[in-house]
Order: structure tokens, then sequence, then C-alpha cells
């Protein structure tokens, strides 16, 4: 059961699993990388639904393009496209793919005012492919429906604050998750750092490994 995981920046991915070759939120990606089979987008702010990316690893007429509500909407993500909204779910030959509720409890842009609202339908991804379990948290806090979405094999969570959880919440996260494996992500690019990573591998302790990954993509 081989499951690669390659890290560009910020929440990009590209996951090789069951000879499927799957992106998550492709941001930064250098020229020349292979083409995806499936791109999952979890929403349209710039640095998760980025069409320039997408364009570099999409075919048009081959990879499956799965994106939540609003980032259907975005300008530059040219159809076909598949919409997924929170609790929605589809099959692609050996993978299985639920979107999630991915939003903020406590990160405001101004008072009472979430970077990401839940009725914005974000999205996060937990998927299923060849017995192995991921989940792809997007932007988010950790969030009360995260303890029925485990237990998992990997979590991608984020760690730097701001916009998404911090290092002690997304500690919480994977208490509620129950993955073996944890890769911080959303650090690096435009807010936190890998000190972020590291505080929540101390934090952890052994609930799980946790993996620091170094990034591939292009630099800012």
């Amino acid at each position: 059961m081989a499951f690669e995981i390659i890290w560009y920046a910020q929440s990009a991915f590209r996951l090789e699993v069951a000879g499927l070759r799957i992106y998550h939120d492709p941001f930064r990606i250098p020229e020349g990388e292979p083409t995806a089979d499936v791109i999952l987008v979890s929403h349209e702010h710039f640095d998760h639904c980025s069409p320039d990316d997408i364009a570099k690893v999409r075919d048009p007429q081959r990879t499956l393009l799965v994106v939540n509500p609003s980032a259907a909407r975005a300008e530059g993500i040219a159809p076909p496209v598949r919409v997924l909204r929170p609790g929605e779910e589809l099959e692609h030959g050996p993978l299985h793919i639920r979107a999630v509720p991915a939003y903020n409890l406590n990160k405001f842009r101004s008072p009472g005012v979430p970077f990401h609202p839940r009725e914005r339908e974000h999205v996060g991804y937990v998927c299923r492919a060849d017995g192995i379990t991921w989940y792809f948290a997007g932007d988010t806090d950790a969030i009360p429906e995260m303890a029925e979405f485990g237990p998992v094999d990997y979590a991608f969570l984020p760690v730097s604050g701001t916009y998404v959880m911090t290092a002690e919440e997304a500690a919480e996260a994977v208490r509620l998750l129950k993955p073996r494996v944890v890769i911080p992500m959303h650090y690096g690019a435009v807010v936190g750092s890998v000190e972020d990573a590291r505080r929540l591998a101390a934090l952890v302790g052994g609930l799980a490994e946790v993996r620091i990954l170094e990034p591939r993509g292009l630099p800012s």
C-alpha cells in the first residue's frame, strides 16, 4: 500500500496512491510536474484555488477537477468541474472522496466576520484508496465535526494560526481525528513558519507521528 506525498507550498500536495496521482489545492507548482488524475480544491482563496497552477497539472480531457461551490465560481476555473458541498461524496475508480466542513470558530477579518464562514461551504476532504484513509483539512479551525472524520491514517492539518488553527488547536484536532501520521501545512508561504510545525510535533508527543516535509514548490 504505497502512499507517496510531495509538498509544494502552503496546502499544495501531490499524492500517489492506488495508481492515481492526486493534487490537493495546487499552488506554486513548478513547470513540468506530472499530470493529475484528480485535483481537489477546498475553497476559492488564491493560495488554494490557483487557476494557473491547476492548468499546469490538469488535462481537461482526463483530469477530474473537484471543487467546492465558491471555487467553482472563481475566475479562471474552466469546466468541466465536479462540485461537492460539505457532506457530499463521490467515487472515482478506486478513490472515495467525501467533502467535509471547513470553517473558522475564532479567526475574524472584522468583528463577527470569520475569514472562512461556515455558510461559504468551504470544504476539507476525507479520502480513501487502497485501504488508506486521509483527511485534508483545507482552511479550518479544530471544529467539532472532526470527531466524526476519524480515525484516519494521515491528517494534513494547518498550523499557522491567523486564518486557520494554531499549532495548539491542531493538537486538539489530532486528539479528535486519531491519525497515525500528521502532516503540518499552511505555513511558510503566507503566514507562519516551520516553527509552528515543530510546535505541533512537540504538543502531539506520542499520539501520532508528525512528518515535517521540505517544500518543493516555487519560491515567492
